[in-house]
Order: structure tokens, then sequence, then C-alpha cells
């Protein structure tokens, strides 16, 4: 009779963690929900007051690119390729700052017909990124200058764009966004990891749904840090993501991410870290673009 109770009871959590996951969703509602909402908490004083105060907003936007996906094929076909970036099938190039002439150097360099991708692989992660933070930017000088009955507007349109950055931010922290292995390994497979196209949902959505809180991840937040260059500061966090794939892997099929297993230090100290980091770097993109608003642009000719 007890043995039945613990089955029904394991079997209760595997449904309800199951209903969570979906392998449309980065990090899932609750992991975004979470960066957005730690970079609220750790942003610096000096931000203006409307931004402070739009924490429910901003916690909001985390998820939405993921909501809109399905709604079209036109829609999916900008939408998809921007939630992440395959390190791998960039074969060494340097990343310059403007997606076009990535795509250029990729055709010029016969990648794509040799490797057999299509022009929205390998992704376009890292200057979804830039984009984002160069018109949050734009938004706050706009908003500096703008006569009193504008300010309401731009105020709305920033906090979106904000929101909205902060969920490729947080693709860019997860390491199954950033590598071909995204959902199983794809290459000779000597330590065993999994390759059963549940990795990714179990990693970001059922273990952090399962096992992971704010309050884990909120002490955690890095000292902030002004930068100027959104493109490279976004890269770097895909990197650093990037390199810590193959201990993810490991990590899952060691168990650590079972959600019918006692809940480990490692894979939850892992999964803290990740989104800390996220986090951070969101925080850190944020202040950096009201900062850097208050400089005069160079004007660019046509």
């Amino acid at each position: 009779m007890r043995l039945a109770r613990v089955l029904i009871r394991r079997a209760a959590v595997l449904v309800i963690v199951l209903s969570l996951a979906s392998p449309l969703l980065a990090w899932g509602d609750k992991g975004h929900t979470i960066i957005n909402e730690a970079a609220t908490v750790g942003l610096p004083a000096d931000m203006p007051y409307f931004f402070l105060r739009a924490f429910p907003e901003l916690t909001y936007f985390g998820p939405e690119p993921d909501r809109i996906k399905n709604a079209g094929d036109s829609q999916d076909a900008v939408n998809l390729p921007d939630h992440q970036i395959d390190l791998e099938e960039t074969f060494g190039l340097e990343l310059p700052h403007s997606r076009y002439v990535f795509m250029d150097a990729m055709a010029k360099a016969d990648i794509y017909r040799r490797h057999g991708l299509t022009h929205d692989h390998p992704g376009f992660l890292p200057w979804r990124i830039a984009e984002l933070s160069q018109y949050l930017q734009k938004l706050f000088a706009m908003w500096r200058t703008a006569d009193y009955s504008d300010r309401h507007a731009i105020e709305r349109e920033a906090i979106t764009v904000a929101g909205l950055l902060g969920h490729y931010v947080a693709d860019a922290s997860q390491p199954l966004h950033t590598t071909i292995h995204y959902n199983g390994w794809l290459a000779a497979n000597p330590n065993g990891y999994a390759n059963d196209c549940e990795i990714h949902s179990r990693f970001e959505t059922a273990f952090v749904s399962h096992a992971i809180t704010r309050e884990d991840v909120f002490p955690r937040l890095a000292a902030p840090e002004l930068t100027s260059d959104y493109f490279a500061t976004g890269l770097s966090l895909i990197k650093d993501s990037n390199s810590l794939v193959e201990r993810l892997y490991a990590i899952d099929r060691d168990g650590g991410f079972d959600v019918l297993r006692p809940v480990k230090r490692e894979p939850k100290e892992f999964v803290v870290a990740r989104l800390a980091k996220g986090a951070s770097v969101l925080r850190d993109l944020w202040w950096s673009a009201w900062k850097n608003s208050a400089q005069q642009p160079q004007r660019k000719r046509r």
C-alpha cells in the first residue's frame, strides 16, 4: 500500500512537470520570468524612474517571443532563428556586427552550399541582442529630449523593447541555444550523452519548474558593469554558455535533471549560475543603454 502511494505521488509529479515542459519554450516560462525579474531587482538606482517602476511589464515580456511562435510562416521565418546560434556552424568565421554582413561572409565562403545549410543557419542570436540593445538606447535618447506629451508613448515602447531583449539574453545564457547539440548529442558519443530529443525541455523547463526559485537566483547577480559594444557582450555570453555544453550533457547523463530523483547540488548550482549570468548581463545591457543614451550619437549618411 505504501509503495502504491509513493508511485502515485511520483506519477503525479511527472504529469505536472511534463505539462509545463514544451520544446518550444526556451528556459520555459518560469526561467525567462526569473531572469527578467532578477535583472529588474539588480538595477542601479540611477535608471529613470519610469523604468524602475515597470517591474511587472519588464517581467511579463520575458517569455513573449516564445508566445508568438507558430503565428504563421512569415513570422516564424524571422522569429525562430533569432533564438539561437549554433557556433559550430560558423566554422571559425569572425562574426561581424551586422547579421547581413555575416550572411554574405557565409555565402562567400561557400559554407551554405558545402554543408547543406539554409540561410537562416546557424541562427542570429547575438545580432538580435545587439539590435534590441541599440534600439533601447535610441529610445532612451529620444525620451531624454522628448516633450512631456510624447514621453509616455516612448516609455511604453522602451519597456516593451527592454522586456523582449531579456528573452534573447536569457536564451544566450542557456547552453543548448548555442550549439548543434541543442536537443541531443549529434556526434561520436563515447560518453553516452542523451540523444532522446528530450534533454532540452528536461533541462530548461522541467528541472527549472521543479527545483529553482527566484530566491535562488537573486543573491547570485554579479556587480553591475557598463558596456558600449552590445554585440560583443552578447557574443561573449554565448561563447561562455557554449563552453558548458558538454558539462550539461554529463550532468544530464548522470540523472541530475531527472525530476523524479532528489535534487542534487551540482545540477541545481549549474542552473542557478546560468540564470544569474543571464540576469546579470541583461541588467548590464539595460543600464548601459540608459547611460550611453546621454552621449550625442554620430550621424551616419546613406
